[in-house]
């Protein structure tokens, strides 16, 4: 069987005070928190350290109705997903709905770059645990 993932991408930890939550990972862990996004339409800020090749999230509810809030609420804090980096998301997609995996939302979302996509493997599916798929086109290098 052919290699599906390429590498990982992200972890994404759900925290309820981010601040002090970035503040620790920083000062155990020597991690430097460059970039702050706001994700509007989950109603969520995220803080981002790179660690080699992956993103390492802290994310935060901004609303109390959020995915993360939710999260929390029934879970408490900790690892909300893995992102996985796939080069053909149709494909891997089409594969997982005929083995019956459940899938979040039905069809791949754009993503935070420019022409990536994303869908979330629901994680009754996997043992438990939030996996994003994300396609990254590669950069075309000039010719």
């Amino acid at each position: 069987m052919d290699r599906i993932v390429e590498n990982i991408e992200e972890v994404a930890l759900a925290v309820e005070h981010q601040d002090e939550a970035v503040a620790l990972f920083e000062e155990l862990f020597g991690l430097e928190f460059k970039e702050t996004r706001m994700v509007t339409r989950d109603n969520m800020k995220v803080k981002c350290a790179r660690v080699g090749d992956t993103e390492f999230h802290i994310v935060a509810a901004t609303t109390l109705d959020s995915v993360i809030a939710k999260f929390i609420q029934d879970k408490g804090e900790g690892i909300h997903h893995i992102a996985f980096r796939v080069s053909n998301l149709d494909k891997i997609v089409t594969r997982l709905r005929e083995k019956g995996v459940r899938l979040v939302p039905e069809e791949p979302l754009r993503g935070r770059q420019a022409s990536s996509r994303s869908i979330f493997v629901h994680p009754k599916s996997v043992y438990g645990v939030l996996i994003q798929l994300m396609e990254i086109p590669k950069p075309r290098l000039l010719d």
